[in-house]
């Protein structure tokens, strides 16, 4: 008799028990429509709990960033960086709660990428801002946040950021630090050439050129002729001519990273108990843009995928399951002892706490999901002086699906201009950065 009532009862808990991700849908839909504004203000309606501090933080960053705020989205970010800073997960009282009401007991800290991405974004932010030497401290702090990568993740299949490397490198060749450009570029090489099957990112040829420039104006002998038989490249622009030129880089996050979804197994025991088993997966938006390109006059050049921000997570998570596996066993065991003692007082009572452990036995679908999918980036190096310069988006066969004029620039020699762009989705196409 009592099988029956505790299924239904757990069931229609079940159906009012919302995830995170399932909450956050509202500001998803406001800003697939276009309009990062009013997505910040549905999120700052439900900030979520203590614990979601940074996951608001990062979220309501992302999203200011869009709506042209570049000021706003650092102040949130920093915020977010001290928030992360402040958490410690694996904290006494945490783990306690974690074995009662799941994952969702432990302060959410950010997924180590996130961590990294929190200062490519403020250096975005600056550099939009005109100002590069902020930049350049966003620069230093990813490699901070890298190295302590590196050691904290010892073993994992992701333990540097190839594009963070990348763009620092940029950054500081943009303030005429070659030889730290140059350490820079190969610490990006490196990170790229180690994880190129698993993002399916190759080293992307304009890195392959900095490399050998740098190398070849700061006269290191070694590494060029290792470079040259690797990339198969004879001949690159010198120093010089780069110098001479003014440089349109165009980095194009494309759609949204991966959701986090749940997963559960139900099953009943022989005394008629539901017991429950929840697990975090990522669901991989659409992809629509598949490169872009920029166009100056008769100048061009197509966009190099440089980062696949859906691939990490999902790395990351993949690793992260046998302990989160370990952990739901363990959470099922202490469980499964309150429902017999509650049982043991009243049946009525542990009829009740069974239904508040599956009720309350959620994964956690936090995740910082207003970040892109992936990131794409073009150069283009073109004669000083005022130059109109288009963005083209592409989609999976080549042709046309958005553009975006970005109106005259007045471009300098030896100089790079940055252009960070944000495209969502068809539709919505290019949302925040600034007008050149």
């Amino acid at each position: 008799m009592g099988r029956v009532p505790s299924v239904v009862v757990a069931m229609a808990l079940l159906a009012g028990c919302a995830t995170h991700a399932e909450r956050f849908a509202p500001v998803e839909t406001a800003l697939l429509q276009g309009d990062p504004v009013r997505a910040v203000e549905i999120l700052e309606e439900n900030p979520g709990g203590e614990g979601d501090r940074v996951f608001y933080l990062l979220n309501r960053g992302a999203l200011l960033r869009m709506a042209g705020e570049f000021e706003a989205s650092n102040e949130a970010l920093e915020a977010a960086r001290r928030a992360i800073d402040e958490v410690d997960p694996l904290s006494v009282s945490e783990s306690i709660g974690s074995l009662v009401v799941g994952e969702t007991a432990f302060a959410y800290a950010g997924e180590p990428h996130e961590r990294v991405l929190l200062h490519l974004i403020k250096a975005f932010n600056y550099l939009d801002l005109g100002d590069p030497y902020a930049a350049r401290v966003e620069a230093l702090q990813v490699d901070l946040r890298l190295r302590a990568l590196a050691e904290g993740q010892q073993g994992s299949r992701y333990q540097s950021d190839p594009f963070a490397r990348y763009l620092t490198g940029m950054i500081f060749e943009h303030l005429g630090e070659p030889d730290q450009a140059l350490v820079a570029y190969r610490q990006a090489y490196r990170a790229y050439r180690d994880h190129a099957g698993e993002l399916g990112v190759p080293v992307p040829r304009y890195l392959q050129y900095d490399l050998l420039r740098l190398a070849e104006y700061l006269g290191i002998e070694d590494d060029p002729a290792v470079w040259r038989e690797a990339f198969g490249v004879d001949s690159w622009p010198p120093q010089q001519a780069h110098r001479e030129a003014a440089h349109v880089v165009v980095i194009v996050g494309a759609g949204l990273a991966p959701r986090k979804g749940e997963q559960s197994l139900l099953a009943q025991d022989y005394r008629g108990r539901i017991h429950r088993v929840s697990l975090p997966y990522y669901h991989s938006r659409p992809k629509f843009l598949h490169g872009a390109r920029v166009v100056a006059d008769e100048a061009r050049a197509e966009t190099e995928p440089v980062h696949n921000v859906d691939a990490v997570a999902r790395i990351l998570l993949d690793e992260q399951m046998g302990v989160l596996m370990a952990r739901a066993l363990a959470r099922l065991l202490v469980q499964k002892e309150m429902i017999d003692q509650a049982a043991d007082r009243h049946v009525a009572a542990g009829l009740f706490m069974n239904v508040f452990t599956v009720a309350v036995d959620r994964a956690d679908t936090r995740a910082w999901v207003t970040l892109p999918a992936h990131y794409h980036v073009a150069r283009l190096s073109l004669p000083p002086g005022r130059q109109a310069v288009r963005i083209e988006y592409l989609g999976a066969g080549g042709g046309v699906i958005d553009a975006r004029d970005l109106g005259e620039m007045e471009l300098e020699a030896g100089r790079y201009h940055f252009v960070l762009d944000r495209w969502i989705s068809p539709g919505v196409g290019s949302v925040g950065g600034r007008e050149p």
